[in-house]
């Protein structure tokens, strides 16, 4: 095994083990660091949260780190939080701003293989304060009238019979609607169908309001935040690029202007196959603490299997509907069902040492920029 695939582990429980032992060196070297958890009652399960601190004097910048809002896109995230937590523990990231980890926000989505939480919602799609406040400003009509393709009710059959009739059903529905229609219906969130694909909820899910809590505490106070919350699917084949979900010319769009020279960028009016999400993680740090001028959030987005071409997106949403489908509806087989299980986890963690090499190394370099020039700003 190389270097960098030591990075990627096979489970949840050993991914968190591997955190929580860098937490222990990292608290070694610098002892004015600290240690927190969330606990999820329902499930029974911790949300470790560590924050390294070089003096015990507050910085007045924090580099926030965070992994598995999508379960499955942990494997990839906490493989990054690892590695960057390594290059501060040799001593090649070497900063006087706080930098906070927050380790696997949707425990059960990752220890299940599943990108949503333990009520089928879509965590990326549930960070607001009300959720009563967002239904008719941001109610999905598209996904209504194409509930029936995106929600089957009946059990998954054969994987080729399956795949043959979505094929024709989704190129139909394309031709039929367009691209940018059908994308918006699709993933920008919706808040209906409890058990249909990127469910938003009806309210703040616990962890949400926990965090909220958490970040009223502990982060109030610096002047300058950059967030790099980590995720796989979306892009290019084994290609990295940055996401914002900020509106154009709001203040976090201007201060990611100030430190994203020469990256590659996805912002809401740069890209028809850009999609702006409601509930978004990235816009949270905006809704606790409104009119903060020093917010810099980003999604560092891994692209996996590549999903910008038509066989891409057809694949990828087959996989989607397919594995909801079968959680919720069964399997005539259960073959089948491993099938779609084993292919919608590569989707999102390909055990595939070339993808691995690039997103170590992607992802290495992009982080490591941003937090210089981060750290760098007056």
């Amino acid at each position: 095994m190389t270097h960098f695939e030591s990075y990627f582990k096979s489970s949840y429980s050993e991914a968190q083990a591997e955190f929580l032992e860098r937490c222990k060196k990292l608290k070694e070297k610098f002892p004015f660091s600290k240690e927190y958890s969330i606990h999820l009652e329902a499930i029974d399960r911790d949300i470790p949260i560590f924050v390294l601190k070089k003096t015990e004097k507050q910085s007045t910048k924090l580099i926030l780190v965070s992994s598995g809002v999508h379960g499955v896109e942990g494997y990839y995230g906490s493989a990054m939080q690892s590695l960057v937590m390594d290059e501060y523990l040799s001593g090649k990231i070497s900063v006087q701003s706080d930098t906070m980890f927050i380790h696997a926000i949707n425990p059960f989505g990752f220890e299940n293989g599943r990108r949503v939480n333990e009520n089928n919602i879509d965590l990326n799609r549930n960070f607001f304060f009300k959720r009563e406040k967002i239904h008719k400003k941001e109610k999905n009509k598209g996904y209504k009238k194409l509930s029936s393709f995106f929600m089957p009710k009946f059990p998954f059959t054969f994987w080729g019979i399956e795949y043959l009739i979505f094929s024709l059903r989704f190129g139909g529905i394309l031709f039929r609607y367009g691209v940018r229609k059908f994308t918006d219906a699709l993933v920008n969130g919706q808040f209906q169908y409890k058990k249909g694909i990127y469910y938003g909820g009806k309210k703040p899910e616990p962890v949400v309001k926990k965090l909220k809590n958490f970040f009223l505490t502990h982060i109030a106070d610096y002047s300058k935040i950059i967030l790099f919350d980590l995720h796989t699917g979306h892009g290019e084949k084994n290609k990295l690029v940055l996401i914002q979900n900020s509106l154009p010319g709001s203040l976090e769009d201007q201060n990611i202007a100030s430190i994203v020279s020469g990256l590659p960028l996805l912002r809401p009016d740069s890209s028809t196959s850009f999609y702006r999400t409601a509930g978004d993680f990235t816009d949270y740090l905006e809704r606790i603490f409104p009119g903060h001028n020093g917010l810099f959030p980003l999604t560092v987005e891994m692209g996996t299997l590549g999903n910008l071409d038509f066989w891409g997106a057809l694949r990828g949403t087959f996989l989607m509907i397919a594995e909801n489908r079968i959680y919720h509806r069964g399997s005539w087989f259960q073959s089948s069902r491993n099938k779609v299980n084993q292919k919608f986890l590569q989707y999102f963690y390909p055990k595939d040492r070339q993808w691995m090499r690039s997103a170590y190394l992607r992802t290495k370099v992009t982080i490591k920029t941003l937090i210089q020039r981060f750290e760098n700003l007056n």
